[in-house]
C-alpha cells in the first residue's frame, strides 16, 4: 500500500513555495498567482476537473527556475476516499506571468484512499492507497464526455462508500496549498 501523507505531493507544494523565495529572478507570490491564474484559464483539464469533481488545488511545480518546461498540477478530492491529479508539461512566461504551450501529454492519476493514517494523538495524518490508476487525455476525454462516469474508462468507484477521516485528510494535504482565486 502507498502512503499518500508526505510522499507525493506534499514535498511538490513545499519545492514549488519555497523556489518562490529562493530561485533564479526570483518571482514575488502575486506572479506565481497569476502564472498559475492564467494556467487555470487557458489549459483544458483543470476547469473541467472541477466541473466534474468540484475545487481543485492547482500548482506548478519548480515555478520560479529560470529554464525548462515546469509540470503543471491540479488536484481533486471526491467521493469521500478518492484523489485525481493531472500532471503536464508547460512552458512558462514569467515576464508576463502566463502558462505558455503545452509541451508533453497530461497524464492523469486516481488513487482510492483505503484507510486514514491516524497519529498518537488521533489526528489523521495520511491515507493508505488501496488502489491506483494512472491514464492518458484519451481516457479522460471518455471520462469527460461520460459527465465523471468512471466506467466509461472501466475504473469502478465507489462514490457512496466514504473513508473515515477522509475529510480531515484532505484538509491536511490542502492546509499547505496557496489558493489561487479563480
Amino acid at each position: 500500500m502507498q502512503n499518500l501523507s508526505k510522499k507525493f505531493l506534499l514535498p511538490i507544494y513545499v519545492i514549488a513555495v519555497s523556489c518562490i523565495v529562493s530561485c533564479g529572478p526570483r518571482p514575488t507570490m502575486s506572479d506565481m498567482i497569476k502564472t498559475t491564474q492564467s494556467g487555470i484559464d487557458s489549459l483544458p483539464w483543470p476547469r473541467q476537473m472541477e466541473s466534474l469533481f468540484g475545487a481543485g488545488d492547482h500548482f506548478i511545480t519548480h515555478f520560479g527556475f529560470e529554464s525548462g518546461p515546469r509540470t503543471w498540477n491540479t488536484v481533486v478530492y471526491f467521493g469521500g476516499r478518492y484523489e485525481l491529479a493531472l500532471q503536464v508539461e508547460v512552458e512558462i512566461n514569467y515576464s508576463k506571468n502566463k502558462v505558455g504551450k503545452v509541451v508533453s501529454s497530461p497524464t492523469f492519476y486516481l488513487w482510492e484512499v483505503g484507510s486514514t493514517i491516524r497519529n498518537s494523538a488521533n489526528r489523521v495524518e495520511g491515507a493508505n492507497v488501496s488502489k491506483d490508476w494512472k491514464f492518458d487525455e484519451i481516457a479522460w476525454k471518455k471520462l469527460f464526455e461520460a459527465k465523471g462516469d468512471w466506467s466509461a474508462i472501466g475504473i469502478p468507484v465507489r462514490i457512496n462508500d466514504p473513508v473515515a477521516g477522509f475529510d480531515d485528510y484532505v484538509k491536511g494535504q490542502r492546509a499547505p496549498v496557496v489558493k489561487i482565486p479563480h
